[in-house]
C-alpha cells in the first residue's frame, strides 16, 4: 500500500513538472514621452500594454521631464530620465491597477550626482539578466531585486 502511494506521488510530481513551459522575457529600452498628466503609455501605436503615472516620482526628483527611458526586467519596470538622481524600480501589484516604486541610487557615494546621457539595456544570460544602466560616462548593473553592482552577477 505504501509503495503504491509512493509510486503515484512520483508520477504526479513528474506529470506536473512537464506542465511547466519556459518563458524568456525580452525587453527593449523605450524612450517615452511624458504627457501633461505625468503619464507614459507603455507599448507602441498598435499594442498598448499599460499606462504608468509618474507624478509621485517626478515630484520626488524635482524634475519636469518631457521624456523618460523605461525597460522591463523580470516583471519590474526601471525608469530614469536626464537630470534624475535615481533609477526607479516600479513593481506592478497583482490587482493590475497599482504598483509600488523604489528609488535606486546608482552612485551612493555622490549624493549630488544627476544622471545625464542615460541608457538602459538588458544584459546577461537567460538565467540572470540584469539592467545595464549607463550614465555620465559610467556603467553599473541593476539586478532583478534592485541591487546595484559593477558586474551582472547572480
Amino acid at each position: 500500500m505504501k509503495r503504491s502511494i509512493f509510486l503515484i506521488s512520483i508520477i504526479l510530481v513528474f506529470g506536473c513538472a512537464s506542465r511547466v513551459v519556459k518563458l524568456e522575457q525580452y525587453s527593449m529600452s523605450m524612450n517615452l514621452k511624458v504627457a501633461a498628466d505625468s503619464s507614459v503609455t507603455i507599448g507602441d501605436d498598435e499594442n498598448i500594454h499599460g499606462v504608468l503615472w509618474l507624478n509621485p516620482i517626478l515630484k520626488m526628483e524635482g524634475v519636469n521631464a518631457d521624456k523618460v527611458r523605461l525597460i522591463q526586467n523580470y516583471g519590474r519596470y526601471f525608469v530614469c530620465a536626464d537630470n534624475f538622481k535615481h533609477v526607479w524600480m516600479v513593481e506592478p501589484k497583482g490587482d493590475g491597477l497599482s504598483a509600488s516604486y523604489t528609488a535606486i541610487d546608482a552612485t551612493p557615494a555622490d549624493k549630488a550626482d544627476a544622471y545625464n546621457e542615460i541608457s538602459l539595456s538588458r544584459y546577461g544570460s537567460r538565467e540572470n539578466a540584469c539592467v545595464r544602466f549607463r550614465f555620465n560616462g559610467k556603467e553599473v548593473f541593476i539586478d532583478k531585486k534592485g541591487g546595484v553592482n559593477e558586474k551582472c552577477e547572480k
